[in-house]
């Protein structure tokens, strides 16, 4: 699975290493609470999808690394899923959103899994995806040390992430907030899709 060593050794000590930043943003643009179905897409521990679960009615975490879901599987309420993002053993249309946070840089193939996401949300279902903006300085040293580490990490601007969404035919918009860093991209599948 790649580079995963990095996130099997670490998976023990994430969630205490690597703060998971203010959930309001995701909350908001999900236009949660929903019902339905909450992908976390390369979502490790869970810690995304536990900070969101009871905004929603089922929340699935799916990610390469088992270390990493090992740590998801002792959150009560989640579900996990070993899987690639440019492989989801999910059918067509089996989620209500999905949400991408800090990890759409680590995938092999961000269009591919982009383009699995577009296949596997539901019509009118949402996709957030909140990455580090690598136009900025402190990121681009973020993406130096994953370098240095041995990461295959592979940072995009928002409208490169943004453009993707669109060719994979979803509607999209993206936000940014320079003082954390970050950008969202908010797809939404057409309803008629």
């Amino acid at each position: 699975m790649g580079s995963n060593w990095l996130f099997e050794w670490v998976a023990p000590f994430y969630d205490v290493a690597i703060r998971f930043l203010d959930p309001r943003p995701l909350t908001r643009h999900l236009a949660l609470p929903a019902e339905g179905r909450l992908l976390d897409l390369g979502g490790g521990t869970g810690r995304v999808a536990w900070a969101l679960r009871g905004q929603v009615g089922t929340a699935v975490v799916a990610d390469a690394a088992q270390g990493m879901l090992r740590v998801a599987r002792r959150r009560p309420g989640l579900l996990s899923v070993q899987a690639l993002a440019e492989h989801l053993p999910f059918p067509n249309a089996s989620f209500d959103q999905v949400v991408i946070v800090d990890a759409l840089h680590h995938f092999i193939d961000a269009g591919a899994a982009i383009r699995e996401v577009a296949r596997v949300l539901r019509p009118g279902g949402r996709l957030v995806v909140e990455e580090p903006d690598i136009r900025q300085w402190p990121v681009k040293g973020i993406a130096l040390l994953e370098r240095l580490l041995g990461l295959r990490s592979r940072f995009l601007p928002g409208e490169a992430v943004e453009a993707l969404a669109r060719s994979s035919g979803l509607q999209t918009r993206i936000e940014r907030d320079r003082l954390s860093f970050r950008f969202w991209v908010i797809g939404l599948k057409p309803p008629e899709a």
